[in-house]
């Protein structure tokens, strides 16, 4: 029996046949079977607050309010009394993922029904 390899022919640029051997013969995919990962380090870019709030489906004078409270992940932008704010939004994402088991007040429906059984 013959070795595993599969071998794939090619045709040139001037119709020369080329031999390309691939070196995991149960992959269906052309090339290497481990090919060099590269990952790109560009920085993650700030958003601002309107597109932060979308991300989160809450207002935009709620979100501020939060930031000032720093309740979030924000980034200060300016000086002034009055700042505007900057986020990330994978700092926001794992934000919300901590928050996702987290201990939440009732909805008011619930409270509402809590407090006419104690009356009784």
């Amino acid at each position: 029996m013959q070795c595993c390899r599969s071998v794939t022919f090619l045709a040139g640029s001037l119709g020369s046949a080329k031999l390309r051997r691939e070196e995991d013969p149960m992959s269906t995919q052309p090339g290497p079977a481990n090919p060099a990962i590269s990952f790109s380090t560009a920085p993650e870019p700030y958003v601002d607050v309107k597109r932060a709030a979308s991300y989160l489906s809450v207002a935009v004078k709620t979100l501020n309010e939060w930031a000032r409270l720093e309740k979030i992940p924000a980034y200060p932008w300016g000086d002034g009394s009055r700042k505007t704010w900057r986020f990330k939004l994978s700092e926001l994402d794992e934000w919300m993922q901590g928050r996702i088991n987290s201990v939440r007040r009732p909805p008011l429906s619930e409270r509402t029904v809590r407090r006419e059984k104690e009356a009784h």
